[in-house]
């Protein structure tokens, strides 16, 4: 019998096989965006404690290319600073381990 992942666990697994968004994993986990962006600090700090390191690929905005490189929090952007649009790629999650 095997044991019951918590939801963090499960988010470890799957950004352990690929990067992957915000709304990519509560698709897959069955729950809410906002859930999963809640349990991302966590994450982050299981990763940093066993070794790992949790990649983030920054938003871009779609309409002029502005990349949120020095930004650091998981949330995305809610608009570009420099063209003011919202249309913008979320940020992805990837664990990696660490050398």
């Amino acid at each position: 019998m095997s044991a019951v992942k918590t939801i963090r666990q499960q988010i470890i697994m799957l950004l352990n096989d690929a990067e992957m968004t915000a709304l990519e994993l509560s698709q897959s986990l069955g729950i809410q965006e906002k859930e999963v962006y809640d349990h991302l600090p966590h994450v982050y700090r299981s990763a940093v404690a066993r070794g790992h390191r949790l990649r983030i690929r920054p938003s871009e905005c779609l309409k002029c290319g502005f990349v949120f490189k020095d930004r650091n929090r998981f949330t995305p952007p809610g608009r570009c600073p420099r063209c003011k649009g919202t249309y913008l790629q979320k940020p992805a999650f990837k664990i990696f381990q660490s050398k």
